[in-house]
């Protein structure tokens, strides 16, 4: 079989071996098989290029986030408004003081079977009463709800916080990987290209057939196409990262050639499951829902029982006649004010059973957030398990990829393969570096999470792996 003139290989790898006086006379491109034992690296290099020195890292785009992500942003102004609920409860508790003044002018009729008389007359006055609750249930629970309340919204920014933590990784990893993909999808298609090139002349001298340039030629539309969906992507990832940092993010510090692998302490899942169950902010958040559930049932009962205040005040009146004559009382009182409700059409009784059942409801949401928050905790625990298992494959792959096209090119030196055998083991160690880069960022994102779905992430998660980029502290 006649061997085709020039394998597909890497421009920076083909331009190294012209430049060490290789024959490029149509017999091999090579001189020696061990040149190419650096290929994969040089493959690697390709897909991970130094970036700027002024790219962000991970610790800077989580601080803009921090600033500008309207989800975060949102979840803070919320608590600030929830937590005004605990003064507003504590006023039903506390005195309460009331000033009225009126002035009237009056005209007054009054007609016996011997007179028939209008006076006009002028009356004013003022009144200051103190109100101090001395028994009011339905007060004192809802002061203790917005207790409750307070609570809850701090559970809420919790989980707000784990959440843009999460979302900022993901986000960050998103962009490094739609790059790292769209940089391996131009490679290939550059490989693809020079072999249409390659048989196009092979056909022309007759050495090769038009199946091989059809073969080739929809081998490099296949190729396109994948760029231009790469390149979406990337555009995509971006726009959305854009969306957390409210700015430009185009320039990312990319990940660490090695990064170390490390399975969660404790190794143990159901340990993570636990702990998931008894700090995750989502179940502290049904909880203290159902504390408020249980809280509404005695308010509502609580429209049943009497109400006792402490009264004190004074009222004062001035009312002057047609004829001039003035009249002045003041009235000083004090006392305690009891109110028994009676009956209210059945609306009190109706509101109680309302309460019970949403207290029901409560209890099979708390039910479900802890089952899904388990589930959770051990899907996130198997994918960090699984993550380290397949980023160490993945790593074996690569080396064995690498040999494979080391030998398939030896092979097309000697006669016994073609150059369309050399790029399709390249563009198997192309697929196999693709799939490692993303392989590790899946495994960094599920440590993330985990860690979220327990409940304990914080920006020293943020730290830690910002501390794997490259150059990153």
């Amino acid at each position: 079989m006649k061997r085709v003139s020039e394998p597909t290989l890497p421009p920076s790898s083909r331009g190294r071996a012209r430049g060490e006086g290789v024959r490029n006379d149509g017999d091999t491109p090579f001189g020696t098989a061990a040149r190419l034992w650096g290929l994969g690296f040089v493959l690697v290099a390709l897909a991970c290029a130094c970036l700027p020195a002024s790219a962000a890292d991970l610790l800077q785009i989580y601080r803009q986030a921090q600033t500008n992500d309207p989800t975060w942003i949102g979840a803070q102004a919320d608590r600030r408004a929830n937590q005004e609920r605990v003064p507003q409860a504590r006023a039903g508790l506390l005195p309460s003081v009331d000033l009225t003044t009126e002035v009237f002018e009056n005209n007054q009729q009054s007609k016996t079977p011997s007179t028939d008389n209008t006076n006009e007359f002028t009356s004013k006055g003022y009144g200051v009463e103190l109100n101090q609750p001395l028994y009011n249930r339905p007060s004192r629970v809802t002061y203790e709800q917005s207790l409750a309340g307070a609570a809850l919204a701090d559970f809420d920014l919790s989980l707000a916080r784990q959440d843009l933590i999460v979302r900022v990784v993901n986000g960050y990893f998103a962009v490094l990987t739609a790059r790292e993909v769209l940089d391996f999808s131009r490679s290939e298609k550059a490989a693809v290209q020079r072999l249409l090139a390659l048989s196009r002349r092979n056909f022309n001298v007759g050495t090769a057939t038009l199946i091989d340039v059809h073969d080739a030629q929809a081998a490099y539309d296949l190729a396109v196409s994948q760029e231009i969906t790469a390149a979406n992507d990337l555009e995509v990832a971006r726009q959305a990262l854009r969306f957390l940092t409210g700015g430009e993010a185009d320039e990312l510090a990319p990940l660490a050639s090695s990064i170390p692998l490390v399975a969660p302490d404790p190794e143990n899942m159901e340990q993570w499951v636990t702990t998931a169950v008894a700090q995750n902010p989502s179940i502290k958040i049904r909880e203290q829902e159902l504390l408020q559930a249980t809280q509404e049932i005695e308010k509502s009962r609580g429209q049943h029982q009497p109400t006792l205040d402490l009264v004190v005040g004074r009222s004062y009146n001035d009312t002057t006649s047609a004829l001039g004559t003035s009249s002045e009382t003041t009235n000083d009182y004090a006392g305690v004010r009891l109110r028994v409700p009676l009956y209210q059409g059945g609306g009190i009784s109706a509101r109680v059973r309302e309460t019970i059942a949403r207290r029901d409801a409560a209890v099979q949401q708390l039910e479900a957030s802890k089952r899904q928050v388990s589930q959770q905790a051990r899907s996130t625990y198997l994918a960090v398990i699984n993550g380290l298992a397949q980023v160490r494959a993945l790593e074996q792959a690569r080396i064995s990829n690498q040999r494979a096209l080391e030998s398939t090119v030896l092979g097309q030196e000697r006669g016994l393969r073609t150059a369309l055998d050399v790029l399709n083991n390249q563009r198997a160690l192309y697929r196999t570096l693709r799939d490692l880069a993303r392989a590790r960022y899946d495994y960094l994102l599920s440590r993330v999470r985990l860690r979220s779905v327990a409940g304990a992430a914080t920006d020293d998660d943020i730290a830690d792996i910002n501390r794997l980029l490259a150059g990153g502290k």
